[in-house]
């Protein structure tokens, strides 16, 4: 698998500039926790089993951890297994709690996810009683007809997600939109 380099900070920089492909889909949501809290149950692997819809299967490895082995970092990997998408590898590419962090996407059935140079920039602001939660895609898209129907069921999923926090931290929640 490729990924592109590691990056210093992905949260105040043009990210499809240095990505190199464009933002496709953003999501920002507010819930009722501090940054620290919002941070840790989006990024913990306990935690994110409860609110990526789908979720079958989630492993860390962190051999390749900046932060060294045990610990999650630039370099941290996670095997996801996803229902309808199959085999995920996740990889860490940026990685500074609370503020957010970002992860190169490489799916092993590029049939059902019709997507290359995928990333993930999940962003972590502090809020008047809370915080909030800023959620970027960035990907190419491949030829093929479940381009199509990613078109739809892409924010329709991540949806799901910004409803399963909201249920579980409060707050007012929030939506996706297609950006590109």
């Amino acid at each position: 698998m490729t990924y592109a380099a590691t990056f210093s900070d992905l949260s105040t920089i043009d990210a499809a500039k240095r990505l190199g492909v464009p933002l496709r889909f953003e999501g920002v949501a507010r819930f009722d926790v501090s940054p620290e809290r919002l941070f840790a149950y989006v990024s913990e692997p306990q935690n994110v089993s409860q609110w990526v819809p789908m979720l079958k299967a989630l492993n860390m490895n962190h051999a390749h951890s900046k932060n060294g082995s045990g610990q999650c970092g630039v370099g941290s990997e996670r095997a996801c297994a996803i229902g309808m998408m199959g085999n995920v590898v996740e990889r860490i590419i940026w990685w500074d709690p609370p503020k957010g962090y970002a992860f190169a996407f490489q799916p092993e059935n590029t049939m059902m996810v019709p997507t290359e140079n995928h990333y993930v920039i999940l962003l972590v602001r502090s809020r008047d009683k809370g915080s909030e939660l800023v959620f970027r895609t960035y990907f190419n898209w491949r030829p093929g007809l479940m381009r199509f129907m990613a078109v739809y069921m892409m924010p329709m999923m991540l949806n799901m997600a910004f409803a399963n926090i909201q249920k579980k931290l409060g707050g007012p929640g929030g939506k996706f939109r297609r950006v590109a």
